[in-house]
């Protein structure tokens, strides 16, 4: 999808309830900052539902991103892509506590930060959770983090994480209310029973 396009739709669709991105490519070049969500109407609360750009390889302006989400009450499914870090992930969760989907994006740390902020408290205020998915890149020490949000969790989604077994049981062991559960073949190992 052409960028110009793109920011169009998001200028002029103010009523905007749901945008999702799915396997859509943005053209931009070398990899920069695309500043399509800064397109959003900037003044009072928007109308999303649901905003979702997994599948955007390139990153995004988050402080826009950020400011979107802060004014959007309504917003209850969320779906970043790899380029958001844990730090950017913690505050976005803060401004958006509502959300029953998320999509972490990336869940390591790629920044340099003087103290980690209480992933785990960020997670448990978000008390409608019931979906979780991303985990694009995946540090285990953080998985102990979604562990607040496990028992309310009906869908969780590890087919893109890197976790092996004993990681994933330390997971699950938590969601008594699971439904749903996508995997990737990497977790498998018969000698650890889930």
């Amino acid at each position: 999808m052409n960028e110009c396009v793109f920011c169009c739709c998001c200028c002029w669709c103010r009523l905007l309830r749901v945008l999702e991105l799915v396997e859509s490519v943005i053209d931009v070049e070398n990899d920069e900052e695309v500043d399509w969500v800064s397109c959003f109407p900037s003044e009072g609360q928007t109308h999303l539902e649901s905003l979702a750009f997994d599948c955007v390889e390139c990153p995004v302006n988050f402080e826009a991103l950020e400011r979107l989400v802060a004014r959007s009450p309504n917003l209850k499914k969320l779906r970043l892509n790899r380029s958001v870090s844990m730090v950017q992930l913690h505050r976005l969760m803060l401004r958006a506590p509502q959300l029953t989907h998320l999509g972490t994006g990336s869940f390591c740390a790629n920044e340099n930060v003087d103290q980690e902020p209480d992933y785990a408290s960020a997670f448990a205020a978000c008390r409608s959770l019931v979906c979780l998915s991303g985990f694009r890149e995946i540090w285990p020490d953080y998985l102990p983090a979604i562990f607040p949000v496990c028992a309310n969790l009906t869908s969780l989604n590890f087919s893109y994480a890197d976790v092996n077994a004993e990681q994933l049981k330390s997971v699950i062991c938590h969601c008594h209310k699971l439904q749903i559960l996508w995997v990737g073949v990497c977790v498998v190992n018969c000698d650890v029973p889930i």
